[in-house]
Parts: C-alpha cells; sequence; structure tokens
C-alpha cells in the first residue's frame, strides 16, 4: 500500500467516492434513473454574519435527474470524474485543474462528453465538491488530489513539514520564503516564533518589507499574496490565526482590494461550502481613506500619490454595494462609501513617493505597521 493510500484522510476520501459511484450503479442495475442531489451556491443556501463570514446552510437542494438527457450527461461526467480522483489517490499521484480538462480529451470520452471548454470541467470539480460530503460538509476537490499551482508566500520565523515530510523553517527556504503548499491544512506547524503576520497584496511590497529586514526588526511574518489570494493561502492564514497568530492585511485602497480582504476574512458565497477558508479575526491595517485623507493620515502628504478610480473601479464600488460581507461590514461599508464619494485610490507603491532614503523608509513601514496593529491591540516590537 502506498503512503499515501494509507493515509487515514485520503482512505475516507475513497470511501465517500466508493458510496457516490456505488449508490449509482446500484441504482442503474436496478433498472432506474440515478437521482442526485446537491446544495448549490446560491444566496439562498449561504447565510452571512460578521462572526463567521460565508456559512453553507442546507436549505433547498437541487437534483440531477438521470432521466433527462443533458442531466444524464453530466452524471456520466461525474462518474468518469470520480473515478479518476479514486485512481490517482490510489497511485498517490495529484493532478492539476488543466490536468483534469486533458483527461477530457482522450478520444472516446470526448466522443461522449463532448468537452469543448476548461470552464466546463471546472464545473464538474466543483459539482463533485457539493456532492462528496463528509459530516454535513463538503470534501474540497484537494482532498480528491485535484490542486491549483501554488499561489503566493510566506517569510517568517515559522517551521512546518510540508507534504514531502521535509521539515523547513519559513525565513530560510528562499529570498521570498516559502511557497504556499497546495493542501496547507495537511502541512505540520512544529514552531511558531512571531507575534504577528502581516499578509501584503503586491508581491513586490512584499518583497521589499523582506528585503529591509522587518519580519526580523518586528518579529512578524510576511505573506505575499499576488492579488486576490488562492484557496491554498486562504486556509494558510486560517491555520495561523487557528494558532493565534494575529493577522493583519496591508492592501491597496481601491474596491478590489476591499474585495481581497473580504474574501481573506469571510470566504465567498461560491465556497461557502467550503470550510477552512475564512479568518473572521483577519485584520485590514491598510491602506484606508483616513490614510490619506484623515486629520491625523499618516499618507496625508501623499494625497497628490492617488489616481482617479476608472469607470471599471467605480463599478466594481458599485457593486460591492451588494455583497454581504462589504456592505454589512461596518469598516468595509465606510471605505467604499467614502471612495465612491471621492473617486480616488492609492496604491500600496505610494510610500515611494515620499522620495525618502531606504532606511528612512524602513522607518516608516515600520511606524506605519506598529501604529496600525496597535490598533487592535496588537503590538509589535
Amino acid at each position: 500500500m502506498s503512503e499515501t493510500l494509507g493515509n487515514p484522510a485520503n482512505i475516507k476520501v475513497l470511501d465517500l467516492i466508493d458510496r457516490v459511484l456505488g449508490t449509482i450503479a446500484d441504482t442503474i442495475d436496478d433498472g432506474e434513473f440515478p437521482e442526485i442531489g446537491y446544495y448549490g451556491s446560491s444566496k439562498k443556501n449561504v447565510n452571512y454574519t460578521e462572526e463567521k463570514g460565508y456559512i453553507s446552510v442546507d436549505d433547498k437542494a437541487s437534483f440531477i435527474d438521470g432521466r433527462k438527457v443533458e442531466s444524464a450527461k453530466t452524471i456520466a461526467g461525474l462518474v468518469y470524474g470520480l473515478t479518476q480522483f479514486k485512481e490517482h489517490l490510489e497511485q498517490g499521484l495529484s493532478m492539476s485543474l488543466r490536468d483534469f480538462y486533458y483527461l477530457h480529451k482522450v478520444k472516446h470520452v470526448q466522443k461522449v462528453m463532448k468537452i469543448t471548454d476548461q470552464s466546463e470541467t471546472n464545473r464538474l470539480i466543483n459539482l463533485c465538491e457539493r456532492i462528496i460530503r463528509h459530516r454535513g460538509a463538503s470534501v474540497s476537490r484537494e482532498e480528491f488530489g485535484v490542486v491549483s499551482s501554488p499561489k503566493g508566500t510566506f517569510y517568517g520565523d515559522v517551521t512546518v513539514s510540508d507534504l514531502s515530510g521535509k521539515r523547513l523553517n519559513c525565513n530560510s527556504a528562499g529570498e521570498y520564503g516559502w511557497f504556499i503548499s497546495s493542501r496547507p491544512f495537511d502541512v505540520d506547524i512544529h514552531d511558531i516564533n512571531i507575534d504577528a503576520a502581516v499578509f501584503v497584496e503586491k508581491e513586490a511590497m512584499g518583497r521589499n518589507l523582506i528585503e529591509l529586514g522587518l519580519p526580523e526588526s518586528l518579529r512578524i511574518g510576511v505573506g505575499s499574496l499576488f492579488g486576490q489570494p488562492g484557496r491554498n493561502m486562504r486556509a494558510w492564514i486560517r491555520r495561523l490565526a487557528d494558532n493565534e497568530v494575529p493577522v493583519l492585511i496591508l492592501v491597496d485602497m481601491s474596491p478590489w482590494s476591499l474585495r481581497i480582504f473580504s474574501t481573506i476574512k469571510s470566504n465567498s458565497i461560491e465556497l461557502a461550502n467550503i470550510q477552512g477558508l475564512a479568518t473572521p479575526q483577519a485584520n485590514l491595517v491598510g491602506l484606508t481613506t483616513d490614510d490619506f485623507w484623515g486629520r491625523k493620515g499618516m499618507l496625508c502628504e501623499i494625497e497628490h500619490s492617488l489616481e482617479s478610480m476608472t469607470n471599471s473601479d467605480v463599478k466594481c464600488a458599485q457593486q460591492n454595494r451588494n455583497i454581504p460581507s462589504i456592505s454589512q461590514d461596518p469598516i468595509l461599508n465606510k471605505q467604499n462609501e467614502i471612495m465612491l464619494k471621492q473617486k480616488r485610490k492609492g496604491e500600496l507603491e505610494a510610500f515611494k513617493a515620499f522620495g525618502y532614503p531606504l532606511v528612512e523608509l524602513k522607518k516608516l513601514y515600520i511606524r506605519y505597521l506598529k501604529t496600525k496593529s496597535s490598533e487592535y491591540d496588537v503590538k509589535l516590537i
């Protein structure tokens, strides 16, 4: 038996897959059309609270009726997909979303399924997550062995063992730190020697903070989100928070960045069925409208560096009014409304507009982070 197959978590998933495949087979053997129920991702099946974020609610189920041609094709796709997941898990092999798409280019499969775009196979994976459930919760595609390319890095004095079993320290894994595992919930955390973790929207600024030695000066970890964080990064952030590490989020001052923060804090409606992706303890440390327009704003001197919001930015801010995790959050809603009124946005690169020598710039970053974190009772040395 392979090490992966012997993993209790994988044995559980294999058993769940076998149950679904067995039920479908038994139904067909009995001469009946299979019918599969699942809970979708509409607002009808999702609740939002500030304390927990988006929570999936098993209220109104949807059904795939095998008596209909299109539904029969979907069931065939599910059977094929689950069979591929099972084979890969048994062999200890992962697959990417793109791999799964190309498995549908096998001639006899393509002839039946007629898949023409990866979005179709992505939807099948999403459907599998909703159908394969354990104790009332969805089983994530990562547990099927379907993973995305690792996105995001983390630098700081945290020691882990990744999925290879190798033990490493995140501040010794390269110039950017550790590339976050595609399955961070299976990573063993051995030792944490940081007082907070700062996650930065822009890779360039995250890299600068590392190059300037802020992780060592402030005893913090620095994570680079690379824009909207992937599921792996959001799960890693949650794991640190569960280990009582204060989480501080540093993003642009823009409607899009509010979405980035709200996704970290509250998850999303679409993925409300996947647990462990929301970090309600996450704190927004900037950039904020108060930084530029507040009476004691730390970035008032570079208010001139702000740029005009584009039509796309304005549309995003207007749509934010209908996103519960933004419109019902007092801080985020206020930020969004001020930006809509001012029609201007700020980027993390704005710190460079001070024109300071690097020594002074480092002092500014330190003062900014210490001041902002203190607002959440997070003390940095």
